[in-house]
């Protein structure tokens, strides 16, 4: 069986969101991976005029193959969302240190702090917020097809393996009777 990817609890989740030290920018960047499952790098590359607000979507174009997908924004990324594009004018919605567009590695620089701030155990990356998302659905009972679209994944296979998560917990579960 492969390798389980590495996720975040529900007590984590809360532990990590309710983070009252991060700023707009970087509470809207922790948003958009768990409540929207987006790649680090379709993340990065999100602008402005790829968020709507009022309609409660995001525009994701950089994906994986290439491909778009509108992926609706949860009340969390909403309100995230809205409170840092507040801030901006147009181009990224995302910026680093130096003024522009965010790099890959200011990214897993910030989740790797997040984690630590949060206390968490785990070595925490930008594809475990994405793994996170993807298994708080499955938790949801989304049905895996809705899940795969949500992703981006070209494959129902690449998305099943969020299903040895979930059956992992359940049989914890079973065992602590």
């Amino acid at each position: 069986m492969a390798r389980l990817p590495t996720w975040l609890t529900e007590s984590e989740r809360k532990r990590l969101w309710g983070l009252e030290s991060l700023s707009k920018r970087d509470r809207a960047i922790l948003a958009v991976f768990l409540f929207g499952g987006l790649r680090s790098n379709e993340l990065r590359m999100l602008d402005v005029g790829d968020i709507d607000v009022d309609e409660r979507t995001i525009l994701v174009r950089f994906g994986k193959r290439n491909t778009q997908r509108l992926i609706p924004l949860h009340t969390n990324a909403k309100a995230a969302l809205r409170d840092h594009l507040g801030d901006l004018g147009d181009g990224p919605v995302f910026l680093g240190n130096r003024g522009a567009r965010i790099s890959n590695r200011g990214v897993r620089h910030l989740v790797k702090r997040w984690g630590k701030q949060a206390g968490l155990q785990k070595d925490l990356h930008p594809h475990a917020l994405r793994h996170t998302f993807a298994v708080s659905l499955l938790e949801a009972e989304v049905d895996l097809e809705t899940i795969r679209d949500l992703l981006g994944h070209a494959s129902i296979q690449t998305t099943s393996i969020y299903l040895h998560c979930t059956t992992q917990r359940k049989r914890s579960a079973v065992d602590r009777l």
